[in-house]
């Protein structure tokens, strides 16, 4: 059976749940495959996804029991266990060498297993996932640990429920219930220092064992989900804190820059001097400290390493309701020291607002037969096209679907792999969806940077035609014969052929460029460019699991620069048709700046448009604190005295730019009445 994609539905499901526990922090980036087979004395084996690139050097593998029934059926705990015990005994075959022998080199299981193998004992602990759509038995809620050749076996299960209760959740995140008299049998000595109804802070000096020890328990998962993105150097320490660690161990308080966290509730003790449990620990910054404690305190002979390390903490407890708002704002500020702006990687930053605004208000071409027109939905933030949805009346939800189309719909690390792969940079595309966006933010800030009007409809159009062209091409590879033999490296595939055939019209194509125009109000991509997608796919596959390449794991190959340079340089000549198919510069060009042109146009009367929403009454206060903190020059104010009614008329777009100007330099002195 196959979904609307024609992708099998089990591979669909395992695909999708790796996707959402993902950005819930589970896994850093999941791979999923399809093997169910025999070991030795003929044991069942079993697995269908793994995360070898952990930031806490932990090893997930995961097991699916996949229903695909209309109605929830309920898993026994002779099933459940049974597929946990044929990933377990993929795991041991995988250690011990057996798996490898006589089996296929080229398959995703024995490059899993070979990577397993050859890893060895430097793994933190092995976390094992069962994932179904079915419904657990009651009997069945959490295994015991155990360990294999002396490393720690968590098991995980994920049934429907619990999917769902993750899914619905405003955090996207399942939270995290912390006791920490399990570290230190007290709890946590801390200062209340402040409190508003939204929020409460305290500062606390923790011991770097309870910080270790929380991160060999909890893992990548009590890190910030941009914090955890942007957590690089996996299973590595940062020397300065190793030094630290062992030669003075006592100044490590005063030489670190301490962590922040938040958290949703803490319950301290009676004098509410001492914290002893926390709900939803994030550490939005202190990472890098975090990680670093777990592996000195690992690698150490001494187990007393940490006795006399003490990490500075300031934890900001948020109201749940607000959580979701403030925790990515606490988040940003207390990074503002990144490389990349912190405004360039979160939701709410101008780019993705744009984004959005645009998939809002662009109507797609109306295709043949069709007597309605449809837009493509950008989910900015997680949930927001279903949360849309149900805030409708029920009889409007139909409308809903029929203007934003499920498959039109696209969030923020898709739009990051359709761009990234056009972009010709197909091996950080198959490093992960985490390292990709960061790579793609840093593109998308240098081209805001230098002029956010090209961030205009016409970059829309472009890029929702490099997603028509992606998925198109996905469609194709997938049906192919030669693809069918082996059924692997799909994704990988594909952003690389995606990236050669950019590579090739610009270097072949005589000046001209790929017509993104044509594929946007066609709404599919032509059938010559399919057919070279169909031969330049071919030869990726071939580069890719050619048994000379230099990494034996074919994914982990895809990742490296050394790939994309190999297949850039496969000799192949643009088809005569397809040459004929592409776009005139000079009026690629054109468009380009009727777009920029038509942009400005958008941000004067947005500007003027916001200006007038404001009630005068705030203008009023704006101008009072204008004058009583210094914000502002004389033509600031004198523009200002237009909507407080001290002048007649209305302020032209120049004249509204600045006023919204004055507002965002008073906010930055505490003007808190409204913000522009």
């Amino acid at each position: 059976m196959a979904d609307a994609d024609g992708e099998f539905t089990a591979t669909a499901f395992a695909r999708h749940c790796a996707e959402l526990l993902t950005e819930a922090g589970e896994f850093d980036d999941v791979v999923t495959l399809d093997f169910d087979g025999t070991g030795t004395r003929r044991r069942r084996l079993k697995v269908n996804g793994y995360d070898l690139d952990n930031a806490d050097n932990s090893v997930a593998l995961v097991a699916t029991i996949y229903v695909g029934s209309p109605e929830i059926q309920v898993i026994s705990s002779t099933d459940a266990k049974g597929a946990l015990k044929a990933l377990q005994y993929f795991l041991t075959e995988s250690l011990d060498g057996s798996f490898l022998e006589g089996r296929e080199e080229s398959s995703p299981a024995y490059q899993l297993a070979y990577d397993l193998r050859n890893r060895g004992g430097n793994v933190s602990r092995y976390r094992l996932y069962l994932l179904t759509d079915g419904q657990l038995s009651n009997r069945l809620r959490e295994l015991p640990s155990e360990t294999l050749n002396g490393i720690p076996v968590d098991y995980q299960l994920w049934d429907v429920d619990r999917l769902h209760q993750l899914h619905e959740s405003q955090s996207g995140r399942e939270p995290l219930q912390i006791d920490l008299r399990e570290w230190q049998e007290a709890g946590l000595p801390a200062l209340k220092v402040e409190s508003t109804p939204e929020f409460a802070t305290y500062l606390a000096s923790v011991p770097g064992s309870v910080l270790a020890g929380l991160y060999g328990r909890y893992g990548s998962r009590l890190l910030e989900s941009n914090v955890r993105s942007y957590l690089t150097n996996r299973g590595k320490v940062n020397k300065g804190i190793r030094e630290t660690i062992y030669s003075a161990p006592q100044n490590f308080m005063a030489f670190n820059n301490g962590v922040t966290a938040t958290a949703t509730s803490v319950q301290t003790d009676g004098d509410k001097s001492t914290i002893l449990t926390i709900e939803d620990l994030q550490i939005v910054n202190g990472g890098q400290t975090t990680a670093s404690l777990f592996f000195v305190d690992k690698e150490a002979k001494d187990k007393a390493v940490l006795q006399n390390v003490f990490v500075p903490m300031k934890l900001v407890v948020v109201a749940p309701a607000v959580a979701s708002e403030l925790v990515p704002s606490i988040s940003r500020f207390a990074n503002s020291q990144n490389a990349v702006s912190a405004a360039d990687f979160f939701s709410n930053s101008p780019y993705h607002v744009r984004i959005e605004e645009l998939s809002r208000r662009v109507l797609a071409p109306t295709m043949a037969g069709a007597t309605y027109n449809t837009k493509w939905y950008y989910e900015r933030t997680r949930g927001q096209y279903e949360n849309e949805k149900n805030k409708l009346p029920r009889a409007e939800a139909p409308r809903f679907d029929k203007l934003y189309p499920k498959h039109q719909k696209f969030d923020k690390p898709a739009l990051a792999k359709f761009v990234m792969s056009w972009e010709q940079r197909p091996h950080i595309v198959s490093a992960g969806a985490q390292k990709n966006f960061i790579a793609f933010a840093e593109l998308v800030a240098k081209a805001w940077d230098k002029d956010e009007s090209s961030i205009n409809e016409i970059y829309f159009k472009d890029a929702i035609a490099k997603a028509i062209l992606f998925s198109a091409i996905h469609s194709a590879v997938r049906n192919t014969d030669w693809y069918q033999r082996d059924r692997a490296y799909l994704a990988n595939i594909v952003t690389y052929t995606v990236a050669k055939m950019a590579s090739l019209v610009e270097t072949q194509g005589r000046g001209r460029l790929m017509d993104f125009d044509l594929i946007w109000r066609s709404q599919a991509a032509p059938q010559n460019v399919l057919d070279l997608a169909i031969e330049i796919g071919q030869s990726v596959q071939a580069a890719l699991t050619s048994e000379h390449r230099p990494t034996q794991n074919v994914t982990e190959w895809a990742k490296k620069v050394a790939c994309w340079d190999l297949v850039r340089a496969i000799p192949m000549r643009l088809p005569e048709a397809f040459l004929a198919g592409l776009a005139d510069p000079a009026a690629v060009a054109q468009r380009g700046r009727t777009g920029k042109e038509t942009q400005k146009i958008d941000n004067g009367i947005n500007q003027q448009k916001r200006v007038f929403e404001i009630p005068k009454e705030h203008w009023l206060e704006l101008r009072e604190f204008s004058l009583g903190n210094g914000v502002g020059s004389p033509t600031d104010l004198s523009i200002l005295d237009l909507v407080t009614g001290r002048k007649s008329g209305f302020p032209t777009e120049r004249q509204s730019a600045r006023l919204l100007s004055l507002a965002a330099s008073a906010n930055a002195k505490g003007f808190r009445t409204f913000t522009p």
